[in-house]
């Protein structure tokens, strides 16, 4: 399903991120999931997991969360590397990566959620373009 993602932070997000927590299970628990609106929430057939992926085919898997807060056709990722995953890199010149209103695809997801020292190895320990190729194997 297409959907509209949104992301930003949240009180209990940043205070993990700022008391020195971000490598623990709490932050994962406060970071790693989506928000989903009750009837996408039914639409889906009521996940326990969602899997998010971008336009470029970048994904992640997040706990689902059933919430009045979210408007029919949209999601929220709090901001972390969860949501940096799916947030696009292309900043349409103006510096900074688009964290709102982005188009993705929801689907049911399948687990685990990765903690974020896994998740920061799988996605982040080597510096690739969307190609998977690094800047000496011809990548940009």
């Amino acid at each position: 399903m297409e959907i509209i993602l949104n992301t930003g932070g949240t009180a209990f997000q940043g205070a993990c991120v700022k008391g020195g927590r971000k490598f623990t299970d709490e932050y994962t628990q406060e970071a790693a999931y989506c928000d989903i609106n009750p009837e996408d929430f039914v639409a889906l057939g009521k996940p326990w997991l969602v899997k998010i992926t971008n336009e470029y085919g970048d994904s992640v898997v997040l706990q689902a969360k059933k919430t009045d807060r979210q408007q029919k056709g949209e999601i929220f990722i709090p901001r972390g590397p969860w949501a940096n995953i799916v947030v696009t890199t292309y900043t349409e010149s103006t510096g900074s990566p688009a964290y709102k209103n982005r188009k993705v695809e929801i689907e049911e997801g399948s687990g685990p959620v990765l903690g974020p020292v896994t998740l920061m190895k799988k996605y982040y320990s080597k510096r690739t373009n969307r190609t998977g190729r690094t800047p000496a194997e011809g990548g940009a």
